[in-house]
């Protein structure tokens, strides 16, 4: 009995018998309940039990109890599946590594370089190559290690420069200066990155054009990446403005432009420097920080735009050609820059309500009245604003602010009358008037409107309906908004959907709230 236990052959012979056994039935019943949960690791785990299992157990079987030579072909034969089987399962749970490490580039983590990835892949099949070949059929890899190095003297040196572009593709990989998705310049090179391997760098320009970059060049320039550490960027625009100018009125000019520019970020807040103080001109450097760079030439082109706007609306001239130099007249230019009081009457007839009033009165509106252009997308009256404004050219609209997201209420076209509507005591949303085109309007102070409205009956009741009609549109549209906000089942789907078909009581119920909600002639 104790022969039996010292024999190694009984040894092996019970581990088939019954070890085996009990190893493939476990790992079947592994599989099982991986593939019932959909998980990864069931291909590796297949592999173990239909393929390594039972070559193991044929291997041993031969090899062991029947004392079968190593050298036999049938045993080669046998361990070089084996060793194939083996590898294909190291291979499947390599891949799963090698997957959840990609995961991590997807979670805004930086991602691991395609290249280091496939490196342990590599170094693995190369193990199992030298298994099979030296291990298993017993080859001997010393001479043909020995003309390998002497191939790859050879090679290098014909390769060299092909070699060294491969080694800084290396160095670019392992050091990451940047990664795909990021916006970088590289000497003249400058865009977004697409794609890095092991020899070159794909970038997409602003003109759309794919340029392939050598690491080894890449490896020796100077990259700024715009995307790290974080995305926010400064852009700088250069403005001239006419030294008549105080640099207080011009400071708050290209500030107020730089604000109403889209894209720019209130924190950081936009800042203005004088750079250059020479008569006609002093020069200013406007800074406004951005969270995209990939904006940078749009935020310039329209903050230029707006420049524009500004300049004329807040009576801040730009320079004037150097050749007039001599011939400029500040106050006179500014005087024929104004309109007078007889233009600003007539474009004050243009309104059907206005034109009811007599000419003493239009002319006290003329004379508080101001006109100014307005870009698209500008302000023209903020919440509260009690001033009265005509469209003279352009369209504009009526928006109001719900949950700081400006709503379009109602459009207003050429002659259209409008006033910002009194904040809501109730709703507690206040109503702007929004350029939608560029505008050319004229506004009128409130102290004005409100006597020239008390003077007349029949303004005073057009004025208080339009004002009633409007008003009742922004309760509806914040009803509407309201209700779609707090929409969690199909009642307040219906309820949305019945207040939009039935006509809406106003506020306090009166008659006048129930009047239609369509303004009538300059709406």
């Amino acid at each position: 009995m104790t022969d039996v236990f010292r024999d190694p052959t009984a040894g092996w012979a019970a581990m088939l018998v019954v070890l085996l056994p009990l190893v493939i039935i476990g790992s079947g019943e592994l599989e099982e309940r991986l593939r019932q949960r959909d998980s990864s690791l069931q291909r590796p785990i297949a592999a173990v039990r239909n393929w390594v299992l039972p070559l193991f157990a044929v291997w041993a079987l031969v090899r062991v109890l029947f004392d079968a030579s190593s050298t036999n072909p049938f045993v080669q034969l046998i361990a070089s599946g084996l060793v194939v089987a083996l590898g294909a399962a190291a291979l499947a749970a390599l891949a799963i590594v090698i997957e959840r490490i990609r995961d991590r580039g997807r979670d805004g983590r930086r991602s691991v370089p395609r290249l280091l990835l496939a490196f342990p892949r590599l170094v693995l099949i190369l193990v199992l190559a030298w298994l099979l070949i030296a291990g298993v059929w017993d080859v001997d890899l010393s001479a043909a290690m020995t003309a390998l190095g002497v191939t790859s003297l050879v090679v290098s040196f014909a390769l060299q420069d092909t070699l060294g572009g491969i080694a800084s593709g290396f160095t670019l990989l392992a050091d990451q200066p940047f990664q795909p998705g990021d916006w970088i310049r590289a000497d003249d090179v400058e865009g977004q990155v697409v794609d890095i391997n092991w020899r070159s760098s794909r970038i997409q320009t602003r003109d759309g054009d794919l340029v392939v970059v050598p690491n080894g060049q890449l490896a020796g320039a100077t990259i700024t990446n715009f995307d790290e550490p974080t995305r926010l960027h400064r852009v700088v625009v250069p403005v001239q403005v006419a030294y008549v100018n105080s640099p207080t009125d011009a400071k708050a000019m290209l500030l107020a432009a730089a604000e109403s520019t889209p894209g720019v970020l209130s924190d950081p807040p936009p800042n203005a420097v004088v750079v250059q103080i020479d008569d006609p001109l002093m020069g200013y450097e406007v800074q406004m920080w951005v969270d995209d760079y990939t904006i940078a030439p749009r935020v310039k082109s329209d903050f230029g735009s707006l420049v524009w706007y500004h300049s004329h609306r807040r009576g801040v001239p730009l320079p004037s050609p150097a050749q007039d130099l001599f011939l400029w007249d500040g106050e006179r230019s500014a005087a024929v820059g104004e309109r007078d009081r007889a233009s600003l009457l007539r474009g004050l007839r243009t309104s059907s309500l206005l034109d009811q009033l007599g000419d003493d009165e239009l002319d006290q509106l003329a004379g508080a009245a101001v006109s100014a252009r307005y870009a698209n997308g500008e302000t023209i009256l903020d919440p509260g604003d009690d001033d009265m404004v005509l469209i003279e050219r352009g369209s504009a609209q009526l928006t109001v602010d719900i949950d700081g997201h400006p709503t379009p209420v109602l459009d207003l076209a050429a002659s259209d009358l409008a006033t910002s509507l009194a904040r809501d005591e109730v709703l507690g949303h206040g109503v702007s008037v929004v350029a939608i085109s560029d505008c050319d309007v004229i506004t009128v102070r409130a102290d004005a409107v409100g006597g020239a409205i008390s003077r007349s009956v029949d303004l005073n009741a057009a004025v208080e309906q339009i004002t009633s009609s409007r008003r009742r549109r922004v309760h509806r549209v914040v009803r509407r908004a309201r209700l779609e906000r707090d929409a969690a089942d199909a009642e307040a789907l219906v309820a949305i959907v019945d207040a939009e078909a039935s006509p809406e009581p106003g506020v306090d119920g009166t008659a006048a709230d129930r009047a239609p909600t369509d303004d009538p002639g300059t709406s």
